[in-house]
């Protein structure tokens, strides 16, 4: 054997040894998108925290879709694109993500978005690399048609990455605009459905409405204008993605004893606390039911409060409203990790006086 031939056996060996780069799609509206203005990123969306997390931990990955601009980029003159403050690496723009899009657009296609027109979702599917992971939050733009008809694309989208890749891993998002309450609550029996009809794919729910602060005007602010998020809201979008992935594999549920306590009770509400719960990985929050039903709404941070939709309880404690007089409730709180493991809590009596 040569020299020669000797070093090319070695060198195939060692790159046979590499990782192979795992290609991930993010997909979505705006809100993943981004936007260019006068030549300037002005909203970065979780893509970039994402993905310099994954570069950071040595997690080698290869964003995929057909989509390499943000909204209103100039494809002639692309800004600078941006790299890791910890690597150096420069950020691999790609996506699946469309400002504006609702969910019949962007699986139909037919579409217009930056001058360029665009095939179904299916076809585009088929013109880069094979997803082996996907984060998907869409349905925003969605919210004035809130339907059935809504959930019913959102599913054709999956069907179309399970077709695809049947062992695609899924990241599905309950979106950070929770007035979209019909899809937000069918992020649950979605995932019980395909988890039903495709037991090898995966798909994993990520809270994103938990804990969320839309209102531009209140403390700790995470959007520039309701919807899309400013820099801390893209952060803390990309951590929960990020712990979500982490978790995978993770069967182990959360420690928790609540030692439930309630306290200023009046004939209609209640304040409850427990203990925080522990975990071998992440906490992603708390449900709080009475009589088996979560009442754990999440409401408006401005204006009239109203509610919006169920959400994870970030911290822990919780205002539960809407009790009626001279009823008994069992109370429990359910402990909720990032990878869907639950802890219940002890059953809590919660006795409203009167008549």
């Amino acid at each position: 054997m040569t020299k020669q031939v000797l070093s090319l056996l070695i060198l195939l060996i060692l790159a046979s040894c590499q990782p192979r780069m795992m290609k991930v799609l993010c997909l979505g509206d705006s809100i993943t998108q981004g936007k260019v203005e006068n030549d300037s990123i002005t909203q970065l969306s979780y893509r970039f925290w994402l993905w310099e997390k994954f570069d950071s931990a040595g997690i080698k990955v290869d964003m995929v879709g057909s989509n390499p601009i943000w909204f209103h980029e100039n494809r002639a003159k692309r800004v600078k694109t941006p790299e890791s403050q910890y690597t150096g690496h420069i950020f691999d723009t790609d996506h699946e993500a469309y400002y504006g899009i609702q969910t019949k657009k962007f699986l139909l296609g037919g579409f217009t978005h930056d001058s360029i027109n665009y095939e179904p979702f299916g076809d585009r599917l088929q013109k880069f690399d094979v997803p082996d992971v996907a984060f998907i939050h869409i349905g925003t733009n969605d919210s004035h048609n809130d339907s059935l008809q809504t959930i019913t694309y959102l599913k054709q989208i999956l069907e179309e990455l399970h077709l695809r890749n049947p062992k695609i891993i899924i990241f599905l998002a309950k979106l950070n605009t929770p007035w979209v309450r019909f899809v937000n609550h069918s992020v649950e029996p979605i995932i019980a459905e395909f988890k039903s009809k495709y037991p090898k794919m995966l798909i994993v729910p990520v809270d994103m409405a938990s804990g969320w602060v839309n209102c531009p005007e209140a403390p700790g602010a995470m959007t520039l204008d309701w919807a899309h998020p400013n820099t801390l809201g893209q952060k803390v979008m990309a951590e929960k993605w990020f712990k979500a992935y982490l978790s995978l594999g993770d069967h182990q549920k959360p420690d928790f004893v609540a030692n439930t306590k309630v306290t200023n009770l009046t004939d209609s509400t209640a304040t409850i606390s427990w203990t925080p719960s522990t975990d071998n990985k992440y906490i992603a929050g708390y449900n709080v039911m009475l009589n088996n039903q979560k009442v754990n709404w999440r409401r408006s941070e401005c204006g009239g409060k109203e509610k919006q939709c169920i959400a994870l309880v970030q911290g822990n404690s919780f205002v539960i409203t809407g009790l009626k007089k001279g009823q008994e409730y069992e109370l429990t709180i359910s402990a909720v990790d990032f990878a869907n493991n639950v802890t219940i809590s002890e059953k809590t009596k919660l006795v409203i006086e009167g008549d």
